[in-house]
């Protein structure tokens, strides 16, 4: 018996023991921060910001890792490429504005493949030919914004399979500072001449006498962690975040949807690829819960995503020049509304709009920041549906509230202003993002507090897309969770301009930091059935 079927034997042994059968396999988000793929919510070169970003594997095993940054509005792959990491190893990396163009900067000797660490002053722009086929912007700022995913595709081994070659384990593990031979997982992908057959890299063969993409490497085995910072250096301010880590993704280095260790190029790997069919959950008062068995292994991804509502802090204070940006993501929305990608002309539940092919029209999707309140549980006008006290006469009329109503996020990566006047068809003035919804002082009421994002029911629309008055409310589900598959964070900005320190010089005074959204999760069958 092989290594991987004698480990799978002892768990399975151990988990009906247990009376956990199949609990091992479920698709799971890790709190330790640990995991076999990584989602990076957010990275912009907008403003005047560089993202910075990191991958750590914590194991004795090297690893390879799929690399893959996507623009966003539709998630549409603008770079990917392939990651051999050496046991306990740290790949860094940065994403700036390069005349115009968002590029990835590397400085790490970790391997890549293709091995940008070679390339002049380690740069790679971001590419704009699959934006091109979606129908919208092909044009490459469109990439200055969105979010990024790294996919463990396997362990590396020291099974020495390929004749006169060292094992692809060993040409990854660094000595002195670099990779043994880099050059040989750059060539094990290399087809040295396109008319001649059988002369093609080892991970180019087909699978079989040691060779092809499974060579040396054996099924996923997690342990990495990851994160990012957003950074503006001419504005003195830096925003960081850890990765969500998932577990469970995938059993095996060949699973239902497909071989994982790819090419680089490739748009697989992906969310999709994994063989977890099941997903486990913590739900609100600390129990678990565990999704149905799913056809589709993004469908277990976004049922670990799924929330009702998110909620988060802001603070507009005008004294201290604050600002609050919050980004929101919903990772896997591609697979849902884009068709190349779904395979489906409608949306797939629990999405309803479809990515407009013939005119890029963004999927949007109505949501609501359906409650404000400032610090001493205020809220900007009375909410339906709450009690009113007695008050004394003659009554105050009651405020109209603008920015407490429905509105769109049309895209996979978006962002919510707080504060000042609607600057639409502008920039944020933190992410400098242009995927921006605002809500402004009028619609806040208050200066500082915590909103609440409502993801789980929306108005009925005509064709048109407008809401219509006192039409029935529906309701978005995932197998047994209502909501939307969404992560991000809450970036806050404070800045005393200018200030005199003791020595009577100049420094910049500027502060900030991120804060993950919290969320709830709703049972379905606790929702109001959908309208017919």
């Amino acid at each position: 018996m092989n290594r991987k079927n004698l480990t799978a034997a002892v768990l399975a042994g151990l988990a009906g023991a247990a009376g956990i059968v199949g609990s091992a396999q479920a698709v799971n988000i890790n709190p330790d921060g640990l995991g076999q793929v990584l989602v990076y919510p957010y990275y912009t070169v907008n403003g005047g910001n560089i993202t910075v970003l990191s991958v750590v594997n914590t194991t004795a095993d090297a690893k390879a890792v799929k690399v893959r940054f996507m623009e966003g509005q539709n998630s549409q792959e603008v770079l990917d490429f392939n990651l051999y990491m050496s046991a306990y190893d740290v790949w860094a990396a940065a994403i700036v504005d390069d005349a115009g163009t968002p590029t990835l900067v590397v400085n790490d000797s970790s391997c890549t493949v293709p091995y940008l660490y070679a390339n002049p002053d380690g740069k790679q722009a971001f590419l704009p030919y699959q934006m091109a086929l979606d129908g919208g912007s092909s044009a490459i700022s469109r990439a200055a914004e969105g979010h990024f995913e790294m996919i463990e595709m396997g362990t590396l081994v020291n099974d020495n399979l390929v004749e006169n070659a060292q094992s692809s384990a060993a040409a990854a593990t660094h000595s002195g500072g670099s990779p043994v031979d880099c050059g040989q997982l750059v060539a094990a992908w290399t087809d040295p001449d396109s008319t001649i057959l059988g002369d093609e890299g080892y991970w180019l063969q087909p699978i079989g006498g040691g060779l092809g993409p499974i060579t040396d490497l054996l099924a996923p085995s997690g342990g990495l962690f990851g994160g990012a910072a957003i950074v503006n250096v001419g504005g003195g301010a830096m925003y960081s975040y850890d990765a969500k880590a998932i577990n469970g993704f995938a059993s095996d280095v060949i699973t239902a949807g497909g071989i994982m260790h790819q090419p680089p190029g490739r748009s697989s790997p992906s969310l999709n690829t994994g063989d977890g069919f099941v997903a486990t959950i913590f739900t609100d008062n600390g129990t678990t819960l565990s999704s149905g068995a799913f056809t589709r292994g993004v469908d277990a991804v976004s049922y670990l995503f799924m929330h009702d509502q998110i909620m988060n802090e802001y603070i507009t204070e005008t004294i201290i020049n604050a600002g609050t940006e919050w980004v929101v993501n919903f990772p896997t929305k591609s697979f849902y509304v884009y068709e190349d990608l779904s395979g489906q002309t409608t949306p797939l539940a629990p999405f309803t709009n479809i990515w407009d092919k013939t005119t890029g029209g963004g999927a949007c999707e109505i949501v609501s920041l359906d409650r404000i309140w400032d610090r001493e549980e205020a809220t900007p006008g009375q909410v339906p549906g709450e009690p009113i006290p007695p008050i004394v006469s003659p009554a105050p009329p009651n405020p109209e509230v603008p920015g407490v109503i429905p509105f769109q996020l049309c895209f996979e990566t978006s962002v919510i202003r707080f504060g000042d006047v609607n600057t639409v068809g502008a920039a944020t003035e933190i992410l400098g993002s242009k995927n921006f919804h605002n809500i402004d002082n009028v619609a806040l009421g208050f200066e500082f507090g915590w909103a609440r994002l409502q993801l789980a029911n929306y108005p009925t629309t005509d064709a048109s897309g407008e809401i219509i008055p006192g039409g029935p409310t529906l309701y978005r589900n995932l197998d047994s969770l209502a909501g939307l598959p969404v992560i991000g964070f809450a970036v806050q900005n404070f800045s005393n301009g200018t200030m005199v320190d003791s020595n009577g010089d100049s420094v910049l005074a500027n502060y900030g930091g991120i804060f993950q959204h919290k969320g709830t999760r709703l049972l379905s069958s606790n929702n109001p059935p959908p309208a017919p």
